[in-house]
């Protein structure tokens, strides 16, 4: 994947919050995107600004969703923030195995950030908030 994602309304799931924290998440994805294909000079400082960035707001946004759902009594919260939990230490394990100087490195964990989070959008996250949005 050598182009930047572009976001979709497809990925929008009508909780405006939510909707909003995808959105930056992709944001974020996307500054990994160009400091994997930025300068190689400054390629490690580059990467590990945006990576400590990413793993942040992805570890604030998983929170945040997973409480929104026990607010309204989603049952499959627990499911749900298992596949949560997994992509975090997938992730942090591509982070260790991210080498110092190999952009295509950076790009490959990129595509696969880019394609847990929107498959992860495009299912797990439509079935809670359908019933979530019978709530509201």
């Amino acid at each position: 994947m050598s182009e930047k994602i572009e976001w979709n309304d497809s990925y929008l799931l009508g909780i405006p919050e939510i909707d909003n924290q995808h959105k930056k998440l992709l944001e974020l994805a996307n500054d990994l995107h160009e400091a994997a294909a930025g300068s190689e000079e400054n390629y490690k400082l580059n990467m590990s600004k945006v990576l400590k960035k990413l793993t942040d707001y992805t570890v604030y946004h998983f929170s945040n969703e997973e409480d929104f759902m026990r607010k309204y009594g989603y049952t499959g919260v627990d499911i749900h923030k298992t596949a949560h939990d997994n992509f975090i230490g997938e992730v942090n394990h591509q982070i260790k195995q991210l080498s110092d100087d190999k952009r295509e490195d950076g790009m490959r964990f990129y595509s696969y950030m880019v394609n847990w989070v929107l498959t992860h959008i495009a299912k797990a996250d439509k079935i809670w908030a359908a019933y979530v949005k019978t709530k509201l």
